[in-house]
This record gives C-alpha cells, sequence and structure tokens, in this order.
C-alpha cells in the first residue's frame, strides 16, 4: 500500500510539474535558449580565459564579438537584401498573372484551379488579409511584435551571461537535491549533455554563416540576380535535418531561373550549391561535431512538434535539444547497465597506506594486527622503508588526501 502510494504521489508530482512547465512555457523557453547560447559559446570563453583574459572580461569580449558581427552583418545586407525581394516580389507577380491568364482560358481541371485562386488585381488584398496573417503565423510563428522579440532576445543574453559566470553555483544548487552517491556521475552526465549541445550549435551556426557567405560570392560571379537572398535562404535551409541539401539545392535552382540568364545560370546555382554543400558535410562538419552518433529521425520529429508550437523559435530549438536529449538517454542507459560495483572508499585506502608504514615502523595496523612478518631484521627489528617506497608512498598519501578533499567540495 505505501509503494503504491509512493508510486501515485510520484505519477502525481510529475503531471504538476509538466503542467507548471506548460503554463510557464515562454519562460522556459528563454532559459533553455540562455543554457543553448551558454554551451555554445563557453568553449571560447575558455580559450580567451587560457590566454590570460579574466574569466568576465573574456565572456564580454565574446558576446560583443559574436552578436557585434551578427548585427553588423544584418546592417550591410540589409539595402541589397531589400531591393533583391522587391525584384523577385515583381517577377512573382508578373509570373503569377501570366500564368492565372493561361489557366483561365485553358479547360478542364487548370481552368477549375484558376477559379479557385484571387485574381491578379486582388493578390495584394488577399495577402494582407487573414489568411496572409495565418500563412505567416504558420511558417515563422508570428505571435508577437518586433518589441517583444527584441526583449526575449535581450533577455536570453542576460541569462546566457549569468549561467556562464555562475556555472559551478547552478550546478552545486542542482546537484545539491541528488543523493550524494549520485552526484559525481550526475555532473558528468550533465557536463557532457551541455558539451555535446554547444557543440551542435557551434557546428550548426558556422556552417550555415560559411553557406551563406561563400554561396552567395558564388552566385554573384555566375550572374544570379537574387545573390545575397539566396545565400542566405541556403544558409537557413542548411538548418533542416537530413533534408536542408534538397531544399537548398532545389531553392537555387527554382532561383536560377528566375534570373535572366535562365536555365544556365539555374544548373550553375545548382552545382555550385551541391558544390559548397558537400564541402561543409564531408570537410568542415567532421571537424566542429560528430552528427553520425545522432539520430537524425528523432532531431525531425522534434522539429515538427516544436515548430508546430512555436514556429520558428521552436525551429531553432528542437535540434540542440534533440541532440541533448539523446546524450542524457545514452549515458543514463549505460549508467543502468553497468554491474554494480563496490567502491573503494577514502577510508579502505588510507588504511592500506597506514600498514605500510606500520610493516616497515614496527606499528600495529588498524585493525590491531601485527604487520611486522617479511619487513624485520634477524634480531627482530623492522627494517626502515626504502626511499624509494617512501616517495611512493608520500606521493600515494597526498594523492588521496587531495583526492578526500575534492569529494568533500562536490558534495
Amino acid at each position: 500500500m505505501k509503494r503504491l502510494a509512493f508510486y501515485a504521489a510520484v505519477i502525481a508530482a510529475t503531471l504538476a510539474l509538466v503542467i507548471l512547465l506548460w503554463q510557464f512555457r515562454s519562460v522556459v523557453i528563454l532559459l533553455i535558449l540562455s543554457l543553448v547560447l551558454t554551451a555554445a559559446l563557453r568553449p571560447t570563453v575558455e580559450w580567451f580565459v587560457a590566454r590570460g583574459l579574466r574569466p568576465g572580461l573574456a565572456r564580454v569580449l565574446v558576446y560583443v564579438l559574436v552578436f557585434g558581427v551578427i548585427g553588423l552583418s544584418l546592417a550591410l545586407i540589409s539595402s541589397p537584401l531589400l531591393n533583391e525581394l522587391h525584384m523577385l516580389s515583381n517577377y512573382l507577380i508578373v509570373l503569377y498573372d501570366s500564368t492565372y491568364q493561361e489557366w483561365l482560358t485553358a479547360s478542364g481541371l487548370l481552368q477549375t484551379l484558376a477559379a479557385q485562386l484571387p485574381a491578379p488585381n486582388e493578390l495584394g488584398e488577399t495577402m494582407a488579409g487573414p489568411a496572409g496573417g495565418a500563412a505567416l503565423r504558420f511558417l515563422f510563428g508570428v505571435t508577437q511584435n518586433t518589441a517583444a522579440v527584441v526583449a526575449g532576445l535581450v533577455v536570453v543574453i542576460v541569462l546566457s551571461l549569468y549561467w556562464s559566470a555562475d556555472r559551478s553555483h547552478f550546478e552545486r544548487l542542482w546537484l545539491s537535491l541528488l543523493p550524494a552517491g549520485s552526484r559525481i556521475q550526475a555532473r558528468r552526465i550533465w557536463q557532457a549533455t551541455e558539451g555535446s549541445m554547444g557543440a551542435y550549435v557551434r557546428s550548426e551556426f558556422v556552417q550555415s554563416f560559411l553557406a551563406a557567405v561563400l554561396l552567395a560570392v558564388g552566385y554573384r560571379l555566375i550572374g544570379l540576380d537574387y545573390p545575397i537572398l539566396m545565400g542566405i535562404l541556403a544558409g537557413l535551409l542548411w538548418l533542416i535535418p537530413l533534408v536542408g541539401f534538397l531544399f537548398a539545392a532545389l531553392a537555387s535552382f527554382l532561383l536560377g531561373l528566375a534570373s535572366v540568364g535562365g536555365l544556365p545560370v539555374a544548373l550553375g546555382a545548382l552545382a555550385l550549391t551541391v558544390a559548397v554543400l558537400a564541402f561543409l558535410e564531408f570537410v568542415v562538419e567532421p571537424r566542429l561535431f560528430r552528427r553520425n552518433q545522432f539520430s537524425g529521425v528523432l532531431i525531425i520529429f522534434l522539429v515538427l512538434v516544436m515548430v508546430d508550437a512555436y514556429g520558428m523559435t521552436g525551429f531553432l530549438l528542437a535540434p540542440p535539444l534533440a541532440v541533448a536529449l539523446q546524450v542524457l538517454g545514452s549515458h543514463l542507459i549505460r549508467a543502468m547497465r553497468q554491474q554494480p560495483t563496490t567502491a573503494i572508499e577514502f577510508a579502505t585506502l588510507e588504511a592500506r597506506l597506514a600498514a605500510v608504514s606500520a610493516r616497515y615502523n614496527g606499528q600495529t595496523a588498524l585493525d590491531g594486527q601485527s604487520v611486522l612478518d617479511g619487513a624485520a631484521t634477524a634480531d627482530g627489528q623492522p627494517l626502515p622503508m626504502p626511499p624509494d617506497i617512501a616517495s611512493l608512498h608520500g606521493r600515494l598519501a597526498a594523492l588521496v588526501a587531495g583526492a578526500r578533499q575534492n569529494a568533500l567540495e562536490e558534495l
């Protein structure tokens, strides 16, 4: 009966926690995003610290550099990007008009489809109306204004700085909730999970940035009319697990057809996209992250769920969460499969060291038994401890004392 009550209490507490997290899901998302950002930037901060920079200054420098480069890049490409979007929108309107007129004069299915579509002169009103707003919300999750998005980004950055500065304190806090014997293993699992999540985010960001830059330059050289737009689009599509390569290649081919050069430019854009993304996949990514250790199916499943719930925010958050869940699950399964072993406690090690010392000093061991056997002269006097054994004994004693101190600090 007590066990049944315990299980019922655990289930009730779990459900309550899930409901609470759902009610405060916006706050939870900001916290997770800040953890992801912290994990991604920590190695760079540690690199500066290892070269003599103070930790606080190193954190500020890394965050300023990263977000400064992103902001400067957006400022530089904003004007030409708007021009390309204007050109593409004009092309699409003309294409829609001509296609609409052709379908109206056709027969059968095409004429029926044209009758269901808005007329070209009504297209602007349709896109600005409820249907266009619903499409934007479905595709991008635009449910908040720009001020709310900027405020959320500022909160994520500030929280990330706090996580980075007080990592050890936060770890001690949540580890204190666990049994003492499980804290060291829990800390190792947490650090492995955080490290893998950060490595994935760094790898994806670097690849996406390189794809956008290299492809934008290449598209301009081959004569594509929308090089910056297509470069950014390819970099974003490359973030999609498993099928991002196909989407980016298809988009480059279609925008190539929409250019003045027509089919030759489209084929050139397709070949360039394939070459650059293959370079990122087989040369750059293996040096940043081992993707073959993780299931792409789980990543796609979580992406679909998160995009349906949170739009673009869910799209950005789902892949690192999927990686973290896989790392966490693998460590937990490995820990459960391990055969139980008897850990050698510090008291046992200290007792053995004391026995060695007593063997040469003519004393008794900790258990009260004599230890003179085999370590005495012919007249029964204890042998002095040889210098090499004495040196090794001293170093082992120091190591055990240091390990005990570290274990106490972990607690």
